[in-house]
């Protein structure tokens, strides 16, 4: 007799102090990476990356406040931002330190999460500084370069055209931490980029720690441009 199968998916909600979270996860042993989608952008940027890190990881795709299924606030400080973020992964009871990524302008919130919290490494994903979000709702979204994503991914990526949002985050971002490691853990440090960056470092203080890879595509969404590539550097950081 036929059984049903549990979904490859899961879907959640994490309710903290200041709001709710909404997250997917994907697996339930390894090591945990947690997926930081951009700023406007939503947790379903990163559903082929988890989908092919399945079998190796514990994948978790997270709404950043304000986004997807995550409440809005009144404000996105990173600190806030970060430490219910570790809560949420805390109460997943998965007992390694995770693999953090970020995406564009979050890339600052995984380095930042690094500084606080044990962490095994830091991804990167075409990294840019908080400054980008001051530049006006269409500059930013042409500095991301979602046209470029490749045509099967574009249906899961739709950025939300909220200038309310993106000047909160531009606010929040700019008071931001510096990222320098306080946790006691060195974590491994890799960023990746569609193109040779033509931003300056999102952690100036720790520049020399990164180690860099450079995918020659379009666009600034490397881990849909080269989803194997980026799968294999991230499965060989676990």
């Amino acid at each position: 007799m036929p059984t049903n199968l549990p979904p490859v998916r899961a879907t959640h909600q994490f309710t903290a102090p200041a709001g709710s979270w909404g997250y997917d996860t994907w697996g339930n042993n390894g090591r945990p990476v947690v997926l930081i989608p951009a700023v406007l952008f939503d947790r379903t940027s990163w559903w082929p990356t988890a989908a092919d890190l399945r079998p190796d990881a514990t994948m978790i795709a997270v709404d950043l406040p304000g986004h997807g299924t995550s409440s809005r606030r009144e404000r996105y400080h990173p600190d806030d931002l970060v430490d219910e973020l570790a809560e949420l992964i805390a109460g997943l009871q998965l007992r390694r330190a995770p693999v953090v990524v970020g995406h564009g302008p979050s890339a600052t919130l995984a380095t930042l999460f690094a500084a606080r919290y044990a962490t095994h490494a830091v991804v990167a994903v075409d990294p840019c500084p908080p400054a980008v979000l001051t530049s006006g709702l269409d500059a930013y979204l042409h500095t991301m370069g979602a046209d470029a994503i490749p045509e099967q991914y574009r249906c899961i990526v739709a950025p939300a055209r909220d200038p309310d949002l993106l000047r909160g985050y531009a606010r929040a971002l700019s008071d931001r931490r510096p990222a320098t490691t306080i946790a006691g853990v060195t974590p491994a440090r890799l960023a990746v980029h569609s193109s040779t960056p033509d931003l300056p470092a999102t952690d100036p203080d720790v520049a020399q720690q990164w180690r860099h890879e450079i995918y020659d595509v379009t666009g600034r969404f490397a881990h849909l441009s080269a989803t194997d590539r980026f799968a294999n550097h991230l499965r060989a950081l676990l």
